[in-house]
């Protein structure tokens, strides 16, 4: 009492005080006297609110650990009290008053709410003690370590990463504690009842380690007496040791100290601390201003390397990739520069032609009307398949035969356009016709990236300058189905001809079934191809170029051309997609001799899928990377890229120089909400069970009322919602928001004036979609899994906070789960142009999603701190009241009787504290309320909109009759 705590008296052998109605007393000296002339056996507990506790209720002392020591780093050094090791409790003195904060495993006891500090323990009936000393008794409040509820909200938050997660693996941990061995078996009381001995080793290593970091001696004695009594309060020992007849004695205690203190002595004992998590991310020192002149400076730098390139074109041409953040303006300012690039080429009668590639049709329609200019012309490749932007009438009228043509590898124009003199029958009028020529005759051509790969209609060596706008790289990687394992039993018997060729042919047929029947015996197993399998059967490198020359002869001119029609026309289309075919088991025969030259035993390109249940076979599919058209490759090449990664891009531009330019933006402001918001946790699907359905349903549901809650917060501002496909009409319906999803960000520039951005959940890309992108760009195969672990975020005073993220345990395949996930993510926040902001308009990021992104984060908190509680949920729906029965009539789908009401309203920390003026960021108006009547008491009514009068007339008529009335002013 005289340290400044508040004093309870608590029953012997329990943990709730003795005296009713504790939590509204008032305690002074006075009745403290009183509880200790009444009860004075008692144990004492102290109230919270004033001061608060940090029970860690974790049985894995690894855990427990390494919990306390993140407690210790960010919150203070505070006392440490323990009743059944190795769970704790740490006690800090509280700067405000707040409820229970609390997430699985960890409670923050505060307002309304005590703890044992002296007594026995009504599980282990040992002591509660204090062993690092002080406690207390030693400590005044006043001298405790000072903390917040924002600092507990943001220690939980990172404590919610550490703990193992349901379902799913997480990383083993990086060095140090016990994590080698096995979790030991309990019973339901807690009690280790399998794996003893390791448990007792596992007692002894946390023992020694406690006396080291208290810089105490190593006394033998006292180091067992402690191990002994906290083996003998979490064990059951009412087996023998090892399941023998000998019983447990203190003398086992004894030789696991001593083998520690062996280790400690070789300096052979194992750390138990985690290696500190940290990011390689470090905010930018240069502000906007400042970044836009070192962009300006590197695009002139550029321009003048390619105008001499141009002068004297002897070596690589200059080629350079930009990685600047969003907002930025790196596509306006590279525009004007390549702009007057252009005008300088052309006066000195250099090849002048722009080539700009945008990752879609739409944003190369958008990217030409920015490229226009009194003297130069622009003109947008519009693809066979595309509607005419304008006329809204298809490009082509034949497309069959444009793509039969391109599955055999032909060029569409020469096939079925036009050859001398014969035309397609559509030929005059041509659409696509209009569009080559207008194409072959602009300054500036814009094309999405698929061009950059197949070509473009014009003239290579008119080309002046190339411009890569975004990420393009997905694009370069394909995957075909070369046919199934059992098909490779079946010949593909063509027309043999007659005499000599019939010889010849029969025999060359003979071989390639002799290859095909060996291929097959080594595709037995599922999975990547291996050059052991290959060479098992007696393929060789040699012999799989030879098969593949061997399907190369059966490629049959399809007898395509212009104007076909009938029969000819139907057999010429099936010779067209047969060669398609034919060609796909070219390359995977020499994608099989390139995999048996490699010295390796597996690239991953060529992969046998599981068994197709419907037809009993199994898949054979190669991935390819294309590579970049040859008129392409030796022409200058600026690539812009916010998020551009060059262990990818360089695979597809070799010896491109990087760039990279960030710059500071101290008026966006993000938050980090910790929790799970990937789709299986969040999007409804039909195909899960009914349990499964509600479930997610329900995260969904919690989702959308927070986006309205932060809604009605920016107001009259915007509010933009960045999530998955499949649920953002759900977010798109709520009045004053505005939607975008995943994977259809890219050039969307309309959002820069945004209040609030929330983004919900991120991309992942399916583990198995990954091996075909690392066999593509790097022909590696990766190893293991996703896996849950921790990483770093930094934030705005410096510091480093950890986050569960998820995260492939193979490196390569890591690149490209952050190129896929992180990438967008950043691409989503960039729509709202923080770098851009000032203080008159700044821009709060919501992140939703578990991500550890390379920007300077705000607050940390979790998903349990920040979704909406039922108090939110009543006002949402239009108001809340502290009467249980009233609210069950105000909101049927909320509650189902006042007494499921009542414990909900205690479950939730609402006890009717009114008056309320402000609710998390929103302000709240209130009245007091009462039914007309004798023996009626007053209630207190809580809303967000509308006044006084309006809501009292809502809530007479909801309720169904008068009622006496009393704003809160």
């Amino acid at each position: 009492m005289d340290n400044g705590y508040e004093p309870l008296p608590i029953i012997p052998g329990q943990k709730r005080p003795a005296p009713s109605r504790w939590t509204k007393l008032r305690i002074d000296t006075a009745q403290v006297d009183a509880w200790a002339n009444a009860y004075p056996e008692h144990g004492v507990g102290i109230r919270t609110g004033s001061c608060c506790g940090l029970d860690i209720d974790v049985l894995d002392p690894d855990l427990a650990h390494q919990l306390h020591r993140l407690a210790v780093q960010r919150l203070g050094d505070a006392p440490l009290r323990v009743g059944r090791w190795p769970k704790r409790l740490l006690l800090y003195r509280a700067t405000e008053a707040f409820s229970k904060l609390q997430i699985p495993s960890l409670e923050v006891l505060s307002v309304g709410q005590q703890f044992v500090a002296y007594g026995l323990h009504p599980d282990t009936g040992q002591g509660y003690h204090w062993p690092l000393g002080p406690s207390p008794l030693e400590v005044p409040l006043e001298d405790l370590p000072a903390v917040t509820e924002a600092d507990l909200h943001a220690f939980l938050a990172e404590a919610h990463a550490m703990l193992p997660r349901t379902g799913g693996t997480t990383a083993a941990r990086r060095r140090g504690g016990q994590g080698g061995h096995s979790r030991p078996v309990r019973n339901e009381d807690g009690l280790v009842v399998d794996g003893r001995d390791a448990w007792l080793s596992t007692i002894a290593f946390h023992a020694v380690h406690d006396a080291l970091e208290a810089g105490g001696g190593l006394e033998v004695g006292c180091l067992t007496s402690a191990v002994w009594d906290r083996f003998t309060a979490t064990t059951d020992l009412s087996r023998g040791a090892k399941d023998s007849a000998r019983c447990w004695t203190d003398t086992d205690a004894l030789r696991k100290v001593r083998d520690k203190l062996r280790l400690h002595a070789e300096d052979r004992l194992p750390p138990r601390d985690e290696e500190a998590i940290d990011t390689a991310f470090i905010e930018p020192e240069r502000g906007v201003i400042e970044a836009r002149g070192d962009l300006a400076a590197v695009l002139k730098s550029f321009c003048k390397d390619v105008l001499k390139w141009h002068e004297t074109p002897v070596g690589p041409a200059p080629r350079i990739g930009i990685r600047a953040v969003v907002g930025l303006g790196k596509s306006r300012m590279s525009r004007e520069h390549l702009l007057r690039l252009r005008h300088d080429l052309t006066a000195s009668e250099r090849p002048s032609r722009i080539l700009v590639f945008t990752p879609s049709h739409r944003l190369a329609e958008e990217a030409a009307e920015a490229w226009q200019g009194d003297d130069t012309t622009v003109a947008v490749l519009r693809g066979y398949e595309r509607q005419h932007p304008i006329l809204k009438q298809p490009m082509c009228r034949d497309l069959d035969a444009v793509k039969a043509a391109l599955a055999a590898g032909l060029e569409p124009q020469g096939a079925v356009c036009s050859r001398g003199e014969d035309r397609c029958r559509h030929f005059n009028g041509c659409l696509k016709q209009r569009n080559r020529s207008e194409v072959s005759d602009a300054d500036v051509v814009v094309a999405p990236y698929d061009a950059l790969f197949t070509g473009l209609p014009i003239e290579a060596a008119s080309i002046g300058a190339i411009v890569i706008d975004e990420g393009f790289w997905a694009r370069a990687v394909s995957t075909d189905t070369v046919g199934t394992v059992e098909g490779l039993a079946s010949g593909h018997v063509d027309n043999l001809g007659t005499g000599m060729d019939r010889n010849r042919n029969a025999a060359l047929e003979a071989d390639r079934q002799v290859f095909r029947t060996r291929l097959r015996a080594a595709l037995a197993d599922p999975g990547p191809v291996t050059a052991t399998n290959l060479a098992r059967v007696g393929l060789s490198a040699e012999e799989c170029r030879i098969m593949a020359g061997l399907e190369e002869r059966r490629l049959r001119d399809p007898g395509l051309g212009p104007g076909l029609f009938g029969e000819a026309r139907r057999r010429a289309l099936l010779q067209a997609h047969a060669n398609a075919g034919i060609r796909v088991s070219v390359l995977m025969w020499r994608a099989l001799g390139d995999l048996l030259d490699s010295g390796k035993d597996c690239d991953g390109r060529v992969v046998v899928g599981s068994v197709d249940t419907a037809t009993m076979t199994r898949p054979i599919r190669l991935t390819r990377l294309a590579r970049v058209h040859p008129n392409f490759r030796d022409k200058p090449i600026l690539h812009l890229d916010a998020t551009l990664r060059p262990e990818i891009v360089g695979k597809l531009l070799p010896g491109i120089a990087i760039h990279e330019i960030d710059a500071r933006a101290p008026h966006m402001r993000i938050a980090h909400v910790s929790g799970r918001f990937g789709k299986s946790a969040i999007v409804p699907d039909p195909r899960m069970s009914a349990e499964e359905q509600r479930r997610r349903s329900k995260n969904l549901s919690a989702c959308i009322d927070y986006v309205r809650w932060q809604v009605l917060r920016y107001a009259p501002g915007r509010v933009l919602v960045v999530t998955y496909k499949a649920i953002e009409e759900h977010f798109a319906v709520l009045p004053g928001v505005e939607t975008l999803h995943f994977n259809a960000l890219a050039g969307l520039d309309s959002f820069g004036d945004v209040a609030a951005l929330i983004v919900i959940g991120r991309p992942l890309a399916d583990q198995d979609a990954l091996g075909p992108l690392c066999a593509a760009f790097s022909g590696h195969v990766p190893k293991g899994g996703y896996v849950h672990q921790r990483d770093g975020i930094r934030m705005r005073d410096g510091s480093v906070r950890s986050v569960s993220i998820i995260e492939h345990e193979d490196d390569e395949a890591a690149v490209f789960r952050a190129a896929i996930s992180d990438d967008e993510v950043i691409q989503a926040i960039g729509r709202g142009r923080g770098i851009n902001r000032t203080a008159a308009n700044p821009l709060d990021v919501h992140l939703l999603a578990d991500v550890a992104l390379p920007l300077v984060h705000d607050r940390l908190v979790t998903w349990d701190s920040e979704r909406p509680d039922i108090l939110q949920r009543m006002m949402l729906d239009g108001m809340a009241v502290d009467s249980p029965a009233d609210a069950v009539v105000l909101h049927p789908d909320l509650f189902e009787n006042a007494e499921q009401t009542k414990k909900v309203f205690e479950r939730s920390g609402f006890k009717g504290h009114f008056p309320i003026y402000t609710y998390r960021g929103l302000s709240l108006k209130s009245a007091r309320y009462k039914r007309v009547g004798r023996g009626r008491s007053w209630q207190t009514a809580l809303w967000i909109d509308g006044g006084g009068d309006t809501s009292r007339r809502w809530l007479e008529t909801t309720l169904g009759e008068r009622l006496d009335w009393s704003p809160n002013v």
